[in-house]
């Protein structure tokens, strides 16, 4: 009964060590431009994004921003989350899918977001806000 607690102990500390959540994570670094960008900021996706996650106490890092600062191309820290945003392809709507990954490529948060507006810099906001909206963002952030 004493081997399996330990080893049982010794589980929950292993994931408890590598675990990294919304919790513990302060820098979201965004990219500059996403695959179905064309510029920088088109949209308004980027700076939608730089908001909402400042507005709930993170500090976000463009990797144009870090590029131009140091002149090198570094790995992300385990500090920080990476940004990924997809659009699905969809007829009459703008399907977005916002997922956060860790330093080892885990995803950590992904949420799905739809907009019928037919204006696209509308509808891509739009489509950002349903998705951190819907789901259990504010709930982890708080």
């Amino acid at each position: 009964m004493k081997n399996f607690l330990f080893v049982l102990l010794l589980t929950f500390c292993g994931l408890a060590s590598q675990a990294q959540s919304l919790a513990n994570t302060k820098n979201i670094r965004l990219k500059g431009m996403y695959d179905f960008q064309t510029e920088f900021n088109e949209f308004r996706v980027n700076s939608f994004l730089k908001h909402r996650f400042e507005e709930h106490g993170y500090t976000v890092i463009y990797d144009m921003e870090e590029k131009k600062k140091w002149q090198v191309e570094t790995a992300p820290s385990c500090d920080e989350l990476i940004c990924v945003v997809t659009r699905d392809k969809a007829m009459l709507a703008t399907k977005l899918e916002v997922v956060l990954l860790n330093c080892k490529g885990d995803v950590v948060f992904k949420a799905n977001g739809e907009s019928r507006l037919k204006i696209r810099s509308k509808s891509h906001v739009d489509a950002l806000k349903n998705a951190l909206e819907l789901t259990v963002f504010k709930a982890k952030i708080n």
